[in-house]
This record gives structure tokens, sequence and C-alpha cells, in this order.
């Protein structure tokens, strides 16, 4: 049996051959032997360096030497010098910062493909608005700030619902809820109150197209009648100065959408409504309220900042309370939008979402 030759020392499968298989292009270099390391640059001008402008004629070499390859491993980097096959890193940040600073920052595209998804938080909401006001007249879509309560189990007392997540969230309509107070410390009223009139200042000089804030200011008393529920209620509204009828209309609630905000102040409550013109009721009224209103209209929204004095009846106590509502103002050319799946469709809800996000993000916790 023939003695064992590593692969490395072995002779040419052509080199015993009349001619080497190849006459035109040389045969592939050989690797050399195990103490080769790849990680070194080639020696300027030996015979294995590709970056040299001129090829090394293997063929010759094979020829003259039969067969063997005259390669010796390189000594060392410092030698040998940088490679020259590819960039360095520092080579590539170079010339990166360099490139930045010469043409400034590059217009951002959306995406490795040139488009940006759609907003999942805004398309949730948008199919919920969609699914339950398309194809109804005299619809309300309003935005609530309060606190969404746990429900009551066995006499345990009611508390801020807890939910396993960092950021604000669509609580699922299948998740069980107590009541949501939508009521806010006299506080917290005040921080907002000072907020939207800040704004509504410093918005005085831009024309309403550009984002003026419009104030505006009622007091009204509203009167009740029915027993409510999804049936609705009679709402009368009278003037408190001159005692006029404003509106007489019947409410019902369609559907809401509930939204837990962790660390935040405020949750919120998006909700459906029919507001429908109705006849002067002639039974007595079930509740009424005084309402002291401050109203911040911008572009495609309108804040209502109110401060509500309730009673149950002529011979109960007032109850005082402060609320914050957000209402969309042209609710048709929103449902047309949607129907029609315009960009639009998401603007407009993009901006009131981003107008309760902001008054909960600028509104500290009731204090103790």
């Amino acid at each position: 049996m023939a003695p064992y030759v590593p692969l490395h020392d072995r002779s040419p499968y052509f080199s015993n051959l009349p001619t080497p298989p190849y006459s035109r292009d040389p045969p592939t270099p050989r690797y050399a032997s195990p103490d080769y390391d790849p990680s070194l640059p080639l020696h300027p001008g030996s015979q294995l360096d590709m970056s040299s402008t001129s090829t090394p004629d293997y063929h010759n070499e094979y020829n003259t030497n039969n067969g063997s390859s005259t390669y010796a491993p390189r000594s060392t980097e410092g030698e040998a010098g940088p490679s020259r096959k590819r960039a360095r890193p520092e080579e590539y940040t170079d010339h990166h910062i360099q490139q930045y600073h010469n043409a400034g920052p590059v217009r951002l595209t959306g995406s490795i493909f040139n488009i940006a998804p759609r907003n999942p938080f805004t398309a949730v909401v948008g199919d919920f608005i969609m699914a339950n006001a398309a194809g109804l007249d005299n619809v309300e879509i309003e935005i609530k700030l309060g606190i969404l309560m746990s429900p009551d189990h066995q006499g345990n007392p009611q508390r801020r619902i807890r939910m396993p997540t960092q950021s604000e969230m669509i609580v699922p309509p299948d998740y069980p809820l107590g009541p949501f107070h939508a009521t806010m410390h006299p506080y917290q009223h005040k921080v907002l109150n000072n907020l939207l009139n800040q704004a509504a200042q410093q918005s005085v000089s831009l024309p309403p197209e550009q984002g003026r804030v419009n104030f505006s200011r009622s007091k009204l008393t509203d009167s009740f009648h029915g027993q409510g529920g999804r049936g609705g209620k009679i709402r009368v509204s009278r003037s408190r100065e001159t005692g006029e009828v404003v509106e007489v209309v019947k409410k019902r609630r369609i559907a809401d959408m509930n939204v837990f905000c962790p660390g935040a102040a405020f949750d919120w409550r998006i909700s459906v409504n029919v507001e429908e013109p109705y006849d002067m009721p002639d039974s007595p009224p079930t509740m009424t309220r005084d309402k002291d209103r401050a109203s911040y209209r911008h572009q495609v929204c309108q804040v209502d900042l109110t401060h509500v004095m309730s009673k149950e009846n002529a011979q109960a106590k007032a109850v005082s309370s402060f609320e914050l509502e957000i209402e969309l103002l042209d609710v048709p050319t929103l449902l047309a939008e949607g129907q029609a799946q315009s960009d639009r469709f998401d603007e407009i809800l993009q901006n009131a979402l981003d107008t309760a996000r902001m008054l909960v993000k600028n509104c500290d916790p009731a204090p103790q």
C-alpha cells in the first residue's frame, strides 16, 4: 500500500501530462502549507498578490519547477503593508462622514420600500368609526379624558385598571371594565385651561388654515328627559343668561372604544353617538346640568373644557365636576373620506388623536 501523502504536498494532477490541460488560462493556484495565515495581507510583488496590475504566469511557473509551487508564506503585516482588496472600516466611516457633511441630511423615504405603512393605531380607530358610523345621519364623534376603572368584584374597592403594556393601548371590547370616570381634579382643569389659553394666544397671528386656535365661551343649562340607555335621552339646552332654548336633541350612544395610557394622568374614550333634532318634551326633567364651557376650535376638532354643576332633582344639592372632551367638527366629510379610503381620512383622525395625546402628556396627576 502506497504511503499517504498530504493533499498540500501532492503534485498537480496534470504534472505528468505532456501539456497542461489549460492552454489559455493559468490554473488556480494551490494553497500553501497550513502555516499560511489568510488574515495577513499579501506581500507586495509576491506571485499571489491579486491586487497587482500584472497577472503572474502560473503556467510557466509550474513548467519550470516541475509542478512545485515557489510561494513562500508572508512574514509580518508591517512588511506587507495594508491590503488593497477592500477598504478598512475607518476608511468607510471617514468617507460616509465626508459625504454627509458635503450633501447634508438625506431626505428619508419612509422605509426601505420608499413608502410608509399606515399607522396601526389610527387604522384600528378608523375601522371602528367606519363600522359604527357609516350610513348614519347626525353622527357625533368625541374623545373624552377620564379614568378607566376596574369592575367591582365582591365588594372590593374600584381602582384604575392595569394592563400589561408600557405604551397607550386600545382595550379589547370584550375586556371586563368598570365605569369610565370622565371627570378631573380642579387643579388639572386649571392646568389644561392655562395650556389651551396659551395655545390660543400664540396662534393669534396665524391664518385659520395654518392652525389658529379660536376661543369662545358659553354658559348653558341642560335638562335631560327620558330614561337614557341605548334608547337615548332628550336634552334641552337653554341659555343661562336669557333662558332661550338653544337646541333640543335626542342623543343615542352607538359605540365606545377605550384607550388605556399607562403612567399618564388620564385614559381616554372614543365615542360614536347620534344627536338628532327632537320635539320639546312634556315630561319633567330627570337631571339638570349648568355648564360653564370654554371652547378651543382648531382645524378639524374642538376642545371643550367644562365646569359642570349637576343636580339629580330640584331638591338635591348641586355637585361640581370638571370635564374635557374633543369633538370632531365635520363628521360627514370624515366619513366620506373614509368611504373613499383616502389618506385625508387618516390625517383628520391623526390630528384629533394627537390633540388628545398632547393634552394627556402635558397634565400632571391629580394631587393626593
